[in-house]
Formats: structure tokens, sequence, C-alpha cells
């Protein structure tokens, strides 16, 4: 009974849009965006940091791992939140390796905006960010996805092709 309702509600989230396409091609699709936004969020300063923005349909994980942080702590901290089993996140920190998982559905996501910044001399920021807001139930969560690119036009076609499959949730 569990998974007839689960699949119901799939089929709910997804709409007359995720009928319409074809299942290889949307997985391949996403697959392809996710590669090109991870290879976008490398920062080549700091090769041992690893961004990752992993996409499974309407569901969203993005994960930051430096496991040469600059962290110190006399014991493993882990910090976690979720409510409902859809969304959360978790924190984990320990002598020198830092950890945060963000998971999200698209369906809460507002419509997605990229800002151009300026990097401060000295300073290894990134010149592109993807800004995602997260609303649910009177809670908002804001976050980044930061872009290590100065093509613009890379960083319009990610920002495209992921409101496309946010729009997709709807």
């Amino acid at each position: 009974m569990k998974n007839v309702l689960l699949a119901a509600a799939c089929l709910l989230l997804g709409g007359a849009a995720a009928h319409a396409q074809n299942p290889a091609a949307a997985t391949t699709e996403s697959k392809a965006l996710q590669q090109r936004i991870n290879q976008l969020m490398r920062n080549p300063a700091k090769p041992q940091q690893e961004l990752r923005l992993d996409l499974k349909g309407c569901h969203a994980t993005q994960t930051i791992r430096d496991n040469k942080a600059d962290v110190q702590a006399s014991a493993p901290i882990l910090v976690s939140y979720n409510k409902g089993g859809e969304a959360g996140w978790a924190a984990k920190v320990s002598d020198g390796k830092f950890e945060l998982v963000m998971d999200f559905e698209w369906s809460e996501v507002e419509p997605l905006t990229y800002l151009r910044r300026k990097p401060e001399k000295g300073k290894n920021e990134a010149p592109y960010e993807i800004k995602i807001r997260r609303v649910r139930k009177g809670n908002t969560t804001n976050f980044e996805l930061p872009l290590y690119t100065t093509d613009e036009k890379a960083v319009l076609d990610v920002v495209r092709r992921l409101e496309k499959v946010r729009q997709s949730c709807h």
C-alpha cells in the first residue's frame, strides 16, 4: 500500500510534462547536467575540496566536502536536521575534515537566478553563483552553487537546464 501511495504521489508531482518526456532521455540529460555543474563547481585552487550536486528526478543533494579543511575538534561533531524525510541537511566536522550535505525537492524551489561576482583581490572566489531559494511551509533556505568559470554563456546554459528540471517538478 505504501508503494502504491508513493507511486501516486510521484505521478502527481511530475505532472503532465513528466508524462510526455522520455524517461531514458531525461535520465541522460540529468546525468549530463549533473556532470557539467560538478565540473564548473570545481575550485582549481582547492583540488582537495569536493562540491557536488546530485540530481535524482525531482530531488537534489548538494555536498560540500573538504578532507584538508582548517578545522580542529577535540571530538567529531555531527549535526543534522530532517523533517518529513524529503529534505534536510547534515554537517560533520572533525580534525581536518568538513562535510555539509543539503537535500531539497525542486518543487519547493523558486525560479533560479544567478549572480556575477567581482572576486576580491587575493581571494579565490567563484566568478558566478547560481542562487537557490527553497520555500517550505513558511521556512526559507537560501544557498548557492559556485561556478568557477568566466564564460557567462556556460552559466546561462546551466541555469536554463536546471530551471527546466525545476519547472518539470511543479
